[in-house]
This record gives C-alpha cells, structure tokens and sequence, in this order.
C-alpha cells in the first residue's frame, strides 16, 4: 500500500476519528488517488511521476487528515457544537431519562402492584418489605439510565467523530454526576439531591462503559495499523 495512505491512515486515527471510518475514508482517497494516476499516465507521465502528481494534488496526508476530520464533524450537530453536546447535554440528560425510567417503572409497579388505588399505595409503602422492593426500583432506574446515557454519549462521540478527548469529557461529567448525585428514598418522598457522600456503586457504571468504549477504540486502532503495515 503506497506510503501516502497509510500516512492518511495513521493520521485519522491519531485524530480519534472511528476506525470504521477511517476504512471508508481511506478508500475513497485511495480511489481518488489511482483515478489521478491513470489521469497522469494518460498525459504521459511515467508510473512513478504520476504517483507524484497524484500525491502533489491531493496535498499533505497529515493536512487532508485533519481536513477529513473537519467535513466529518460538520455533517453532525454533535460534532458543529462538541462543548453543548459533549459537556452540557450529559447534565441535562441524566437526570430526564432518570425521571422517565423512573415514572415508567412506578406506573408499572402502581398499575400492577396496586390497580391504581393510592390507599394500598401508601400501605404498602408504610411495609417495611414493599418498600425494600419499591426502593430496588428507585436506584435500579438511576442505574439503568446512568448506564444508557454514559452509552449514548460513547455512541455520539463515535458517531460525530468529535474525538476521545471530547468522550473522555463526557465521561468525567457523568462520573462526577453519578459520584454526587444521590436519589433520596423514604416512605412517602423521593427526591434526587446532592450528596457529600460518593455513590461508590453508582460512580463505577460511567466508569466501566467508557473503559470499555476506550479499549474497544484501542483494539480497532491496533486492527486498522495492523491492516496498514499489511
């Protein structure tokens, strides 16, 4: 494989760009390139002095990579606007989905459990049993949209090609939201408040999804430059 491209490669890779991505990014180069040489052996240039035209043409492989970069950022709003989607949005995000999954699961549990009277409701609430279950339900929804949306933001980070840096942002955010952030539970409230006391268990959910994305990216990385040096 020519020189040039696996420059190209190399450098869309370090530019965190997906390395799905950097296949298909890699190859429409590729095929512009030999589309230049053909064009120069036409004007009759020799094999070798085409390749260098071609080369000349389509620039600096360390510059079209991060003109590459650009275009694919500016296809997505995520990547136009990485501060809102990578540092505002995780803190507005928990706390919605948060809610949702958290009205679904009480409706659910309301509607079966209690046929919609609030009498049994409260009674049940007022067990010592029922509410040990009706607080399983409380923190599982916390956990479970901690988990989707430390999921979502792996998958936008991707997906825009906004970077590790920009991931790794939302993933601070979302762990030291999950670290604080505590969901308050008694009889007859629940609340969602601000702890001094980290939430160990809830803090590695974040933690674990973004390792995992991390090392996922790592391992196509080591497959793409493995593919190049082939």
């Amino acid at each position: 494989m020519p020189d040039f491209i696996n420059r190209l490669r190399w450098g869309l890779l370090a530019l965190g760009c997906p390395a799905p991505r950097v296949h298909r990014l890699v190859r429409e180069v590729a095929d512009h390139r030999e589309d230049l040489v053909e064009a120069a052996l036409a004007e009759g240039w020799s094999k070798a002095e085409a390749e260098v035209q071609a080369e000349v043409r389509l620039g600096n492989p360390q510059q079209l990579a991060e003109d590459l970069m650009v275009s694919q950022r500016r296809a997505s709003w995520c990547g136009r606007h990485r501060f809102l989607a990578f540092g505002v949005l995780p803190l507005l995000t928990f706390p919605l989905l948060w809610a949702l999954i958290l009205c679904l699961n009480l409706a659910l549990g309301f509607a079966l459990g209690f046929g919609w009277s609030h009498s049994r409701l409260r009674d049940a609430a007022d067990n010592p049993t029922t509410f040990h279950y009706l607080a399983i339900m409380v923190n599982s929804a916390a956990y479970v949209a901690m988990a989707v949306v430390a999921g979502l933001f792996c998958r936008l980070a991707g997906r825009s090609a906004a970077g590790r840096s920009w991931m790794w942002l939302a993933g601070l955010i979302c762990t030291a939201h999950s670290l604080f952030i505590h969901t308050y539970f008694s009889p007859h409230n629940f609340a969602m408040t601000i702890s001094s006391q980290p939430q160990w268990i809830q803090t590695l959910i974040p933690l674990l999804i973004f390792g995992l994305a991390y090392w996922n990216q790592r391992r196509q990385v080591r497959r793409a430059l493995k593919f190049a040096v082939a």
